[in-house]
């Protein structure tokens, strides 16, 4: 009794942390996509790649300048702003004009610490759905909202032109998987549009296998600057990396690729972050050399290199194109309870928790509970799954349903992680912080 009495005052003390959530209303539009594949591993028979060629050729600067001048029209578009909303609508009017399936999500939500207030905005989703693997998601998505004094051509205009020849392009052509292109505003005010939407996508269960972020691709200086291309990915993704760079030679685009990782357990600078935080896998794009105008009225068309940003745009869209249709041989691993971001007690979902002041999503659990854990694996069977408690491993589980009770003594933090291993020895992983309240161990 007494410690049940112990954890409704601590409950009590959290209870200003918990949030009603926001957002999402919707419209329309149409589609629906065959191939077969080889099921080698080798780069050259892993699909036709006479198809992605084709693609290739039909990205060209012609269409790439025409979406970014329209686009820029509208500038400044900061998120709110007359100049945002017809953006949003020009956005909404091309996907639809391609006879693809596009949505429009409203959404509001706070800013942050750097941008107080409160905000309102929309994301225009189009869909191109797969055939017979269409539950798997790819996403490829760029922020359409600039800084109040800049014009936004490279930041992020680039991007939305690469989605937009992407989603045109890719509409004509068919594809194993779903793919989804994805405009956002707010990224410019604390990446608000794609928090929204990333949060609905997880509490949808929604399988994303890999989002690819495009922001600011499109500003190369000198010859140095054009061979150069930055491709930053999240912990388990050098797989897809790995096939990137293979495209990057075979199609004869020959950049300069530097590679990095992105954190996913603090705050990254573009939407990317909104989707890694919820443990989904994100491979960014950047140009190679920073952009000096960046948020200031100098980010122009007159500052951008088009040649370069059709060839970052090309690789990018190969790259899609690849994977949408590609034959997997690596896990996913996914936990599926607790959700990140919410209140338990006694191993019952209580409500949703405001983010922490780094943004980090916010976990509290009261009592014991299980940790479980979803597995995607597309080839191989599964070897094992292994739960790690701060670094130190606690239980290994080889059947189906994977999971481990987490019943220790604490009133602290504390990170979960979970690996999987496939028979052929390929691994991935996913954590979530846990703020940890059990006084006591139950049997």
């Amino acid at each position: 009794m007494k410690t049940k009495i112990i954890n409704l005052l601590i409950l009590l003390l959290t209870s200003f942390l918990v949030i009603n959530s926001s957002s999402t209303s919707t419209i329309n539009h149409l589609n629906d996509n065959s191939i077969d594949y080889n099921k080698s591993n080798n780069f050259y028979l892993n699909q036709d790649i006479s198809k992605i060629l084709e693609i290739i050729q039909m990205v060209n600067e012609t269409l790439i300048l025409g979406y970014l001048e329209d686009l820029v029209e509208f500038s400044p578009r900061k998120t709110g702003t007359y100049g945002c909303e017809r953006a949003a609508i020009y956005i909404f009017e091309k996907f639809v004009e391609m006879g693809i399936d596009t949505k429009v999500y409203n959404w509001t939500s706070f800013g942050n610490k750097y941008n107080p207030g409160v905000f309102s905005g929309k994301n225009i989703e189009a869909t191109l759905n797969g055939n017979n693997k269409k539950d798997e998601i790819i996403i490829f998505n760029a922020h359409y909202d600039s800084v109040w004094i800049s014009p936004g051509a490279d930041d992020d205009g680039s991007g939305v032109a690469a989605v937009l020849a992407a989603a045109y392009v890719l509409s004509k052509f068919e594809f194993n998987r779903t793919i989804k292109f994805l405009c956002f505003s707010g990224e410019e005010v604390g990446l608000l549009g794609s928090k929204v939407y990333s949060k609905s996508a997880y509490e949808n269960n929604d399988i994303i296998l890999l989002e690819f972020n495009a922001d600011m691709i499109g500003y190369a200086k000198t010859d140095e600057d054009e061979k150069k291309f930055r491709i930053y990915g999240t912990q388990d993704v050098d797989w897809y990396v790995d096939q990137i760079e293979n495209l990057n030679i075979q199609f004869d685009f020959n950049f300069d690729l530097t590679r990095g990782i992105l954190a996913e357990d603090r705050m990254g600078g573009s939407d990317y972050y909104s989707f890694s935080r919820y443990g989904y896998e994100a491979i960014a794009f950047f140009e190679g050399q920073w952009n000096q105008n960046t948020h200031t009225i100098n980010d122009n068309i007159e500052n951008m290199n088009i040649p370069y940003l059709t060839k970052t745009s090309k690789l990018i869209i190969a790259s899609i194109a690849y994977l949408s249709d590609m034959f997997i041989d690596h896990p996913f691993i996914h936990i599926d309870s607790p959700d990140k971001g919410y209140l338990y007690f006694e191993g019952k979902k209580i409500n949703n928790l405001r983010d922490k002041k780094d943004e980090q999503l916010r976990t509290i659990v009261f009592d014991d509970i299980w940790i479980w854990v979803d597995i995607h694996s597309e080839v191989n069977s599964i070897d094992k799954v292994e739960f790690y408690y701060n670094g130190r491993i606690q239980y290994t589980d080889t059947e189906y349903p994977y999971k481990w009770r987490m019943n220790k003594i604490s009133f602290f933090n504390h990170r979960i992680e979970t690996i999987v291993y496939d028979s052929e020895g390929n691994t991935a992983s996913d954590w979530i912080d846990i703020l940890f309240f059990n006084p006591r161990i139950r049997d």
